[in-house]
This record gives C-alpha cells, structure tokens and sequence, in this order.
C-alpha cells in the first residue's frame, strides 16, 4: 500500500493546489486507509470527495507531457493514485449492480459484523441500472489506463475481470451504444485473448450488417462511426500483439487519430476519451510487447507460443521487459543466471520465456527442476500448451526413481519437468545418458537449497552439473534470496555479479498487512466456586468470552486499525480452572481453540475472495478447514469436487464435508490426484478456502485475494521448542506472494496470527529483511554439524563407519560424495577429471569458515577410501539406490540373495533356444515375469517387512487405534495390502478391509496416509532400486527370466497393467480411469503401443460411455492422444493454411464448401465437427482436437473447407 497511501507520493501526485479545492496529502492518505480498512469490515463505500479526488488526479495525470507541472513522474504517481480509488469505488455499493452481494447467505452468522467502523460519505438512493452500467464500465477504463500508464500492468487486467460481465453481445448495438467504446478499451486494456476477439468478432459483424444495410462502406459521421473506429482499432491492436504485424499497429493508430481529432464523428465523447487514452498508450504497449523485445533472430513460433497459447502472455511486465534487455536470458552464451524478483513479478512466465526460446534457437533438451510437485503440474500445464504451438515435445511425469529399460519416452522428449529427487536418481543410475543433449537446466525456488531435510539434495546437484566436463546451462530462480553476489559468484565465478543476477523489487498488486489475534471480553468474564472434593487445589471455575480481533497497518509508517467482534456475541469461551484469580494454567479441553478462532477471520475474509490459510501440519489443515466449513453455507460450485473427493476417498473422510461448503485442505499425505484436483478447483473459483502447508505456498500461483499464516514465524532471536515447526523467512515471503495473483486480484491481504494481544513489531515480521533471506548450505546448520560430529566419533570408533551413517546429513554428504566419485569416473573425456571435483563445488565449500569446510573434506576423503576399497562392481551397484550407503549395501545383499532363489527356478536357466543358438542367445530375450507372481514372491521371502526396517522408512506402514500419540499399533498386512491396492480397489474398500474396526472417519485418513507415505513414496522407491538390482544380477547370469522393471512405479501409481501406468506417466491423474481402461485394453489385447489410436478411435463420446469419463478426465485423454505434429497454428500463419484428415459422418456434400466448426450439443468438452448448411458432415479426430482448439482459441479469424476427408483452413484476410 506504501506507493499510494504515502503522503510523500500523494503530494507529488496532488500537487499544488488552493486549500479546501483537495484534501490534503495526509487527508487523502486517511480517507484512502479508511476505505481499506472498510473493504476489510466488507463495508464497501468511497465518499464522494474521495472519487473526485480521484478524476481529478486522471485529469492531470492525461494532462500532455512537456511541461513543469506535469512531469513524467506526477503523472505516473497521479494515475497510479487515481486507479487505486477508482478501483475501489467499483466495490462502492452504488456502483454495483449485484447489490445482494455479501448478504446473509454469504455471512459468517448473524450480526457479527466488527466493531468500530467508521461511516463513510455514500448517500443517496439505488441508481438506474443502466446508469450504474454505464459508470461503472467508466470507472473500471479510467482505472486500467491509470495501471497501464503506471506500469501496474496486471491490475488491469484484474479490473476487467470485474466488469467482464458488463460487455454486451447477446444485444443490438443500438441498446449499448452509449457505451460501446468503452467496453471495447475495457476489453482491450484487459488483455485477455480469448475474451478479447471474441466480443470484438461479434460487435464487428454486427457493425458490418449495419454496413450492409446502409449500403454503405463504413460509418464515418454516423452515430456509430466513433465507435466502430474504437473497436477497429481495438482490433488491428490485437493483431499486432498477436501476429507482429506492423502495419495493423499504424492501421490501429489512423482509427484512433480519427475519433480524436472527430473525423470519425463528434457524437460520442466517451468514444473520443477511449480513443485518446488508447492513441497515448499505444507506443507503450508495442515496446512491451514480445515482437519488440525478442532479439531480431528469433523465429516468430516463439511470440506465437506466448500470445496465441494459454494464458496468452500480448504484453509483458516491468521486470520482464528489463530482464529481457539487460541480461540476455534468451542467448544460448548465457551460461549462468540467477533471477530473483518478488512474487506476482512474473517469475514463471520468465521461464516459460527462456525454456521456449532456448528450444527455439535448437540448443539441446531442457530440465526445468522443481523441489515442489505443485509447483511442477502447474508449469506442466502451463508449458503443454506453449510447446503445442511450438511443436515440441513434453516429457512424461514419470515417477522420481527409474525403472530400468522403461524410459525410453523421456529421452525423445524437448522438455523433462521433474523433481530434484528424480534428477539425481537419474543422474545415479547413468549421469552420462540423463545429461545427454540438454543445454539448459532451470530450477525453480532455487533458495530451497537451505531446506533441512531437501536442501543439500539441490546443492549437489547445482554442484554437480557445474563440475560436469560438458556443463549445461544453468538458470535459477527464486522469490527469496538475500545474498545475490554470493550465489552469483558460486554460479560463475568469471563473470561480476550483477553479469549473473537479474533482480528487481518491482511488484503488481498492492498489499495490505495485518494481524489476527484472539480478544479476552474480560468485562464478561464469570466465575463459579466448584462444590469442594478431596485433594482438589482448583476450586473455582472461571468462564472468559472470546472474540477475534483484526489488526490492519495499511501503511509501514501509518496508523494501526483495529477491529473486533461483537462482545455481545462471543465467538466461544475459554474455560479454567482456578487456584487463584487469573490462573489460566488450567484450562480445560472443552475451550475454544485458537485455531477456531481464526477460521472465523477466514470465513469473514471469504466474502470478498478466496483464501489460503497457511497451517503448521497436516493436523491443522484438516482442523482449520473443517471449522471453517462449519461457518459458512454449502457452496454449489464446490459440489463437482466434492462429489469427487467422495467417489476417490470416501463420502466419510473429512475432506469431503469441508468441500460442499467451499472449503479443503492440502498437504502431502494425500494422493496426487487429490492434490491436483484441489489446487484445480482453487484455480476455478470452486473453493472459497483452502488450508495448507507451507509446501504448497512456495511459488504455487494461487488465485487467492488473503493469505492467512497461522503459524510460527522464525524471528531471528533465540527461544525455547514450542513443538511447533517455525516458518522460515523464505517460506513466509513465499506465503505472502501468494495473496493477490497478479491479473487476477489487485491487491492481497496477509494476515498473521498472534496467539496473544498483537504489537507494532509484528507487522515486520510480514517483510523479512535481506539479511533474513541469505541462502545457505544445509552443511553449515546445528544440526547438520551436530552429525557431522557424529560421524567422526563413529570414524574414530568403527572400522566401517560409512556404512553406518544413516538418515542425517552426514550420511547424505557421504553418499553425494559417492556418487560424484562413480558418476565422475565415469565420463568420457580427454582430461582428467578431479575425483573430488563436484564436492569442491558445493555452496558449503564456498561459504563455511576454513575449518569446518576441511573437517566435511576430511569426511569426504574417507568415503573416498572406502570407495577405492570396495570393488568396481559392487560400488557402482550401490550407487544407483539413492539410500544412505549402509543401506544400498544391504539392498545388494538382499538382491544377491532373491536372486539366488530366483535362479534356483528351473524356467530361469532352461534355454530358451536349441542347438547352436542356445548359447548365443542365452538370456537375450528374457520373460518378465507378471507382476502379481513378483509380488507374491517378494511377500514370500518377507521382503516388504524387511524395507520397512531401514531407518530410511521413518514411520511409513503405521497406523494406530486412535489419533493420540500413545494410541496402541494396530496391524495391517501389507502384502495383502499392495495386492489390494494395485489391484485397482478404492480407497474406501480398502480402509474397510484394512481397518474394518475403527471409527469410518479415521479408517480412511489413514488409509489414505499411508498409501501416500508406504505405497506412493518409500516402497516404490526401495522395491524399484532392490528390482533393479536384482534384474542387473539376472542380466549377468544371462537368465531367461527378470522381474518386472516397473514394479516399483505400479506400486506408486496403484495399478496392474502396462497400459493404465502408461496413462498415468503420461499425464492422466485419475487411477480409476487409468485401471479401468487398462483392464479393457488388456480384454481386447490390445497393447501399449496401440493404447493411443484405440483410444482416439473411442473419442470422446466412447470415453463417457466405456469408461464413465469425466469433464477433468477427458482432459487428460485429449492431451494424451494428441499427435505430436508439427504446430498446426504455427503452419496456418506461416502457409497462411493447414489442414488434416477428418471423420466423415457419410452425409455427401460438394468439395469445397465452406464448413463451420461447431462442439456438438451435450456435456463439454464434446466432440467438435465440421458443418455444412448446418449438416454435421465431419468429426475432428480425437487426436488433432486440441490442435484445433487451439486455432480456435487464439481468436484468428480463418475459413474452413472440406474436400472428402480433409478439411483445410486458410488464414481469413483482414
């Protein structure tokens, strides 16, 4: 809030002016503030002073440029002052149309409304709703001319999603005229592609009919002619953005010239105002744009994957146009970079940017590494679409540790977006082969490297590609890093810093900080003596109403507003019992929690948007959520998720209550489906809050308006455990971005929980200092030092030490270092490298003071000693698992072992040939065993129960009577469960077999738990390694039999064909549809190769009625059948037309008529056909279908025809 309620900045913008014409800057800064802290209370009102204030100031600021009083900087402050109100006064009550909104239905309860509010100057009776209409439209185009000219490009477009609804094309012109050019500058200033040519394509051709029945060729002086020329301008912009087509710029700029200078007609005055912002911004808006900033080489694919692809990206932000002509991003020669900007800067779209120009320029494959799985979907989603238009490849989402002989879909693929856990393992079993051919690697919250547990895992592997002989790119990037010239000069110590680093403090939407704290209504406290009893030291009984107090500093220098709930209506009580007056040391269980009281804050914030509520653990998510639920009414758009939910988890697992009232929670114990359909209904508006983690806030893009952090804030000082984890600066920055998604909100409110009465100092925990935000090595923390310790007692004590680190960083520092030492040795390449190379070039290295970097090295000499101990084979074997290396040992033992048993099967030696050949081909052609045989011969020798015992387990495979900690163990029989569970039974079957005498409810968290933490993560992991191990043995003793390699992945995944894993590594997330189709393939054998043409065949009608397909997951079928052609869209704007066979319906029609392509009535997404004089006479294969969409999507005006079975489109002249 500091750049516009800042009196500083508000004097600049005002002005010198007479007193008592304008308030004052400190006058303009309260009135401002007290709107704020209104829109908080959800009491929208702006005085009428105010909003004069406000035209005022866009009158000034559209004043020419040129002269003293209006300098560029006044300007600039005056628009950014002015869209700020006027944006505000959209909420104003008399400026809505909605006027129900907020009402009771939406309220948290009855006449809980917070106390101390101030009344606000808005009179006057309700408005005629075309007056509204038409004011409310002005005031959403004079605030995104202020954001444009500002430079607060996405608050503009948050704006237009404000008065989307007001754009009319169900109407004759004549009905809207008076605001017509107006709605076409709001539609155009909001840049949202789809949208945009859509109502310009109708309210051109209804222009055109009017033409046509005029007999005119245009309507210059007509009552219509000013705004048509808005709209044919609006138009000609859009394809310059879109296209790069310089002449429609110039064409855009006549039109407007025209309306101002009125040789369009004198009519329409909102149409010359439209026109004369829109003629000023129109040089801005092109150095903005991609076509401008790209280098001159590059190929146009890139431009088109960004502004005909989803989200169309037709202009870019401050800090992206800076990056792109300072840092040289895009060039191949640029071998390090370090981008570190705020939240809503941009971050993602800049390396979308550099990923897609990189695959542009053909410099090799490209490695985007997330730490975080939400993370990596949503760039997944975002890049399928870019790379469609560019005609690339996206690899497949493969699970993180590799089946050996079954990734040959990820080396084809342009793109891999994996985690660092899935990189390393691949780089463990053939670094050579995984590095292959890429040129870039991106990793995303790079600041992740100081994580306790993760980070050092990141720092190894930056270390490790830097070390490589034949490095790849390297570009990080990250919200929250402190020491820039530290990283840069670990990144590339050849090249100055501010060579490596991009940084900028530029951010869109405005922040508004503040504090949620319980309040004791101590006037109302009661107490009560309790009857006397033997040995009872508490003898009365004291009973305080609670209530929420809300705290708000719209300013960092400004005033605090606080606001409270009713005293009248307490929001719960706390109840102690007393051994003298104030003892609160006894409170009893059945007070009000805390937590309860701060879902109250969330369910009151709810009303004007959605919310994040930021949680310590997985307990407080499913808590907070369902208190929350318990406040407000079911919520209609929530019931397709909930539904879901229902169907994956079980109509009585928590979640599924809180989803019909608006409401989830989020953290990593539930299935990724579940995740990835939660973080989906967020996105679309289905939920009204969500809690979470903190793992889902880091660099997650959340259309969320407030961002709750109900958790402990490291503050830099010293305290005792309060068993609690604290949250991290990093984390809480992360947490903060999240509120107010740039294009979607313009401003987010942050609030912090104080579990007692809050202070000033509070707020500064919200905006950690740089020196907060240093990054650094995990090696150099207490507890990293503590093992490190550790391990040298135990080197001194134990022969062999090293096999006995476990679960701590010593024991991860020594596998790193192993794994450096066989990956290393293994490169081909002329020079030698150093063994010790890739630990040299850890972050820790750089940063530790001299005697703690040679105590790691000394660590470091002594894994190398045992390395050089242990012959070549076995060390290379225990290198691939990924375990601590004590444990890969015993992996390899365990391999040995079952593998042993397995030749002893007379198949496994039999040969598989006569005569000559038998020896020749022994073993060249093995039989993979089925994959329940393999499973039940792992129960037989006790496998399961022995992975379970390595420290690396932790607690997976536990499950107890009730929820509390000293709860007694109850026993589960996993083999019986992994049948279960890969033979495709659902989550709540199996909670009913697994736990058929405990509560439903706890049953199925359970259930769900630990099919995440045993199935889903740490069994896939060993099975796979112990499976690969066990197959390379089978390899060397050329049997005809191995395991399957995958057994690991359909453990994951919880299926039992080749067919639905593919599915599933491909992209789809529902387990139910991938085992349901797999079994239908495998009926039909039909095998994996044909998986793809069997199913486009099918289409989509055949997926709803075969499979019971969903919306979502006919989604997911398109996107796996795609033909991965060359890019439709890019050959229809560069051959000017493109074609592709279709499915004709048999209905017989001349060649070459013109055809419509219209989606066939029904449930959407339905199948899209080609009609002729209203004849469906062809259907888009499924496999071409969202080729198509995307044509159509883009807004390019094209004709279509159909000769037999192709159907052509041709690029329409415009």
């Amino acid at each position: 809030m500091d750049r516009t309620i800042n009196p500083e900045i508000l004097a600049i913008a005002l002005g010198v002016h007479e007193a008592g014409v304008l308030p004052s800057p400190d006058e303009l800064a309260a009135l401002i503030a007290e709107v704020e802290v209104s829109a908080i209370r959800a009491e929208a009102g702006v005085p009428d002073q105010l909003l004069g204030t406000a035209w005022y100031l866009h009158g000034i600021a559209a004043a020419l440029e040129g002269t003293d009083l209006y300098d560029p900087v006044r300007r600039r402050h005056a628009f950014a002052v002015s869209a700020h109100i006027l944006e505000l006064a959209l909420d104003d009550s008399r400026n809505r149309l909605d006027t129900t909104e907020g009402n009771e239905d939406d309220r948290t309860g009855e006449d809980e409304d917070l106390a101390e509010t101030t009344e606000t100057e808005t009179t006057g009776p309700p408005h005629d709703p075309d007056e509204v209409r038409a004011r409310r439209l002005s005031l959403a185009f004079g605030a995104q001319v202020g954001y444009r000219r500002c430079e607060q490009d996405p608050n503009a477009a948050a704006v237009f999603r404000q008065v989307d609804p007001l754009l009319v094309t169900e109407e004759s012109l004549a009905s809207h005229l008076d605001t017509l050019a107006v709605e076409a500058g709001v539609a155009f200033l909001g840049l949202q592609r789809r949208r945009l040519t859509r109502v310009v394509r109708v309210w051109r051709r209804q222009l055109a009919d009017l033409q046509r029945l005029a007999g005119v060729t245009d309507l210059r002086e007509s009552m219509y002619g000013p705004a048509q020329a808005v709209i044919e301008a609006v138009h000609n912009l859009t394809l310059f953005l879109t296209r790069a087509d310089p002449e429609a710029l110039e064409t855009a700029r006549a039109h407007l010239s025209d309306v101002v200078t009125g040789g369009a007609g004198l009519a329409d005055r909102s149409a010359r105002w439209v026109a004369a912002h829109l003629l000023e911004l129109l040089d801005d808006l092109a150095e903005g744009s991609l076509q401008r900033l790209l280098p001159p080489d590059t190929p146009p694919a890139l431009a088109h994957a960004f502004a005909l692809s989803d989200p169309p990206v037709m202009t870019l932000w401050p800090p992206q146009r800076e990056l792109l002509r300072q840092s040289r991003p895009l060039d191949p020669a640029t071998s390090r970079l370090l981008i570190s900007v705020p939240t809503s800067a941009g971050k993602t779209l800049m390396a979308q940017l550099i990923i897609c120009a990189h695959l542009a320029a053909g410099a090799g494959r490209v490695l985007y590494v997330s730490p975080l799985r939400s993370l990596g979907r949503e760039m997944r989603q975002a890049l399928r679409s870019r790379l469609r238009v560019l005609g690339r490849k996206l690899g497949d989402d493969q699970p993180d540790f590799p089946a050996l002989g079954a990734q040959a879909a990820a080396s084809n693929a342009d793109v891999e977006i994996l985690t660092p856990e899935r990189l390393m393992h691949a780089l463990r079993q053939d670094a050579n082969a995984a590095l292959e051919e890429v040129g870039l690697i991106v990793v995303d919250e790079a600041h992740h490297m100081q994580h306790t547990e993760r980070g050092f895992l990141l720092e190894g592997l930056l270390a490790f590609c830097q070390a490589h002989p034949s490095p790849p790119r390297l570009v990080l990037l990250s919200a929250a890093v402190g020491n820039h010239a530290e990283l840069a000069g670990w990144l590339d110590p050849s090249q100055p810093a501010e060579d490596v680093v991009f940084t900028s403090q530029w951010r869109g939407p405005r922040r508004l900080h503040g504090l949620l704290s319980p309040i004791r209504f101590t006037a109302q406290l009661t107490r009560t003596e309790l009857p006397p009893r033997a040995n009872r030291t508490r003898n009365t009984e004291a009973v305080l109403p609670m209530g929420l107090r809300i705290s708000v500093r719209p300013t960092s220098t400004g005033k605090t507003f606080h606001m409270a709930t009713r005293r009248d209506q307490p929001l719960g009580q706390r109840i102690y019992r007393e051994k003298f007056p104030g003892d609160t040391t006894g409170k009893q269980a059945s007070s009000v929690t805390n937590y309860a009281l701060f879902a109250f804050g969330a369910a009151h914030l709810s009303r004007s948007g959605s919310v994040l509520v930021v949680c310590t653990s997985r307990v407080a998510t499913r808590n907070t959520a369902q208190a929350i639920a318990t406040l407000l009414p079911e919520f209609p758009p929530a019931a397709p998720l909930a539904d879901f939910l229902a169907d994956t988890l079980g109509a009585d697992h928590p979640i599924v209550d809180c989803a019909r009232h608006g409401v989830a929670y989020h953290h990593a114990q539930l299935p990724a489906e579940v995740l990835h359909a939660v973080e989906d209904a967020l996105r679309s508006d289905q939920l009204k809050a969500l809690c979470c983690t903190s793992t889902l806030t880091d660099g997650v893009n959340l259309p969320v308006r407030s961002v709750i952090i109900n958790s402990e804030v490291d503050d830099g000082l010293p305290r005792t455990w309060s068993g609690q984890p604290q949250m991290g600066p990093a984390q809480l920055l992360n947490a903060v971005g999240r509120a107010g998604r740039a294009g979607r909100e313009s401003e987010g409110w942050i609030l912090l929980t104080r579990h007692r009465d809050p202070h000033s100092p509070d707020f500064a925990l919200l905006e950690p200092s740089a020196d907060r935000l240093q990054v650094l090595s995990a090696l150099g923390t207490d507890d990293a030092l503590t093992d490190l310790a550790a391990a040298e007692q135990l080197i001194a004590d134990t022969a062999d030490a090293i096999f006995k680190l476990a679960e701590n960083h010593a024991a991860n520092f020594a596998s790193y270092v192993w794994f450096t030492l066989d990956a290393l040795s293994r490169v081909p390449t002329l020079t030698a490298i150093e063994p010790m190379a890739a630990v040299e070039r850890l972050l820790a290295m750089r940063q530790l003071p001299p005697d703690l970097k040679d105590r790691w090295l000394h660590l470091a000499a002594k894994v190398a000693e045992q390395y050089e101990a242990i012959e070549p084979a076995a060390r290379r074997r225990w290198t691939n698992p990924g375990t601590s290396i004590g444990t890969a040992r015993t992996l390899d033992s365990i391999a040995e072992a079952l593998t042993q048993a397995l030749l002893r099967d007379p198949a496994a030696t039999a040969p598989a040939y006569e005569g000559i050949w038998a020896e020749v081909l022994a073993g060249m052609f093995p039989d993979d065993w089925p994959l329940q045989r393999t499973l039940d011969f792992f129960a037989q020798y006790g496998v399961y129960e022995v992975l379970l015992t390595f420290p690396e387990a932790k607690e997976a495979w536990t499950f107890t009577e009730k929820r509390t900690a000293t709860s007694t163990r109850h026993h589960v029989d996993i083999a019986a469960a992994i049948t279960g569970w890969t033979g495709g039974t659902t989550i709540p079957d199996l909670a009913d077999a697994w736990l058929p005498d405990l509560s439903r409810e706890w049953a199925l968290e359970q259930t769900v738990s630990n099919i995440s933490v045993t199935f889903e993560h740490y069994l896939a992991w060993t099975l796979g390694a112990l499976t690969n191990l066990i197959n390379t043995r089978l390899e060397q003793a050329r049997a005809e039999i191995r395991l399957p390699a995958t057994v690991g992945w359909h453990l994951r995944h919880g299926v039992d064909t080749a067919q639905a894993l593919a599915l599933l590594n491909a992209g789809v997330t529902s387990r139910r549809l991938a085992h349901q189709i797999g079994h239908s393939a495998n009926d039909r054998n039909i095998g994996v190769d044909e998986l793809r043409a069997w199913l486009t065949d099918l289409h989509i009608d055949g997926w709803r009625r075969e499979f019971s397909a969903t919306s979502y997951e006919i989604n997911d079928l398109l996107e796996y059948v795609r033909n991965r052609r060359p890019s439709m869209i890019g050959s229809l704007l560069d051959a000017r037309h493109t074609s592709l066979r279709v499915t004709t319906t048999g209905v017989t029609v001349a060649d070459g008529l013109p055809a419509q392509l219209r989606f066939a009535a029904g449930p959407q997404p339905s199948s899209l056909t080609a009609d002729v004089n209203q004849d469906t006479v062809a259907i888009i294969p499924a496999d071409a279908y969202l080729d198509v969409l995307t044509i159509i999507d883009s807004g390019i005006d094209f004709d279509a025809t159909l000769t037999d079975d192709r159907l052509t489109l041709r690029l329409r002249a415009t």
